[in-house]
C-alpha cells in the first residue's frame, strides 16, 4: 500500500485571505473572500438590510460578516427602520 502525503497546512488567518485597504482610511486590513464582498457593497454609500445583502451576494448570514468586519476596525454604521408589518430591521453601510 502507497503512503500518501498530506500537504502542508496553511494557517487559518491566512487562508483564503486577501490584503486590501479601506476606502478612506489609511490601515491595511486583512478580509476573507466573503468580508471584501460585503465591505464592496457597502462602501458604495447606499443602505443595505440583511435581505439585500443575502439576495445580492447570495450569503446565508451577513450580520456574523459584518460583525467580524467591525471587529477588524472597518467603520460600518447602521439604522434601525420600521417595518410595514410593525417589526424592526437594519439597515447597513459605510460613509464616504
Amino acid at each position: 500500500m502507497e503512503k500518501k502525503q498530506n500537504a502542508p497546512g496553511t494557517p487559518r488567518e491566512h487562508a483564503g485571505a486577501c490584503n486590501t485597504h479601506c476606502k478612506g482610511n489609511n490601515f491595511p486590513v486583512k478580509l476573507s473572500f466573503h468580508q471584501k464582498r460585503v465591505y464592496d457593497l457597502l462602501s458604495d454609500g447606499a443602505h443595505h438590510s440583511n435581505a439585500d445583502i443575502t439576495r445580492v451576494l447570495g450569503l446565508s448570514d451577513p450580520r456574523s460578516v459584518i460583525r467580524d468586519l467591525r471587529h477588524k476596525g472597518v467603520p460600518i454604521s447602521d439604522e434601525l427602520c420600521p417595518a410595514v408589518h410593525g417589526g424592526r430591521f437594519k439597515r447597513y453601510f459605510i460613509r464616504k
